[in-house]
């Protein structure tokens, strides 16, 4: 019955290391950068700043139009006192 006890905590022990490592591996992968300065130069590094620029303005955006929600959200509430509607899920056809 102890072996037993021991294999399990072992394998649980095992099971936390690999997830651990996991998610040190995703959070590594999502916070990546690409580094356009390692690219040679040319119409290559071009492309690669042109993308960045076009990543970090539709960043930009998404910040935006959440902030104006929110802010529309506290208005609604402060005017009506209770919480805005929620919209419906738009259905692709």
């Amino acid at each position: 019955m102890t072996l037993r006890v021991t294999s399990f905590r072992t394998a649980n022990v095992r099971t936390a290391s690999f997830a651990a490592i996991l998610l040190v591996f995703a959070a590594a992968v999502a916070d990546a950068q690409p580094n356009c300065e390692a690219v040679p130069r040319g119409p290559e590094r071009t492309d690669c700043y042109l993308a960045l620029s076009q990543l970090y303005r539709a960043q930009s955006n998404l910040a935006a139009d959440r902030a104006l929600a929110q802010s529309d959200a506290a208005w609604y509430r402060a005017l009506t006192g209770t919480n805005p509607p929620k919209q419906k899920p738009r259905r692709r056809r």
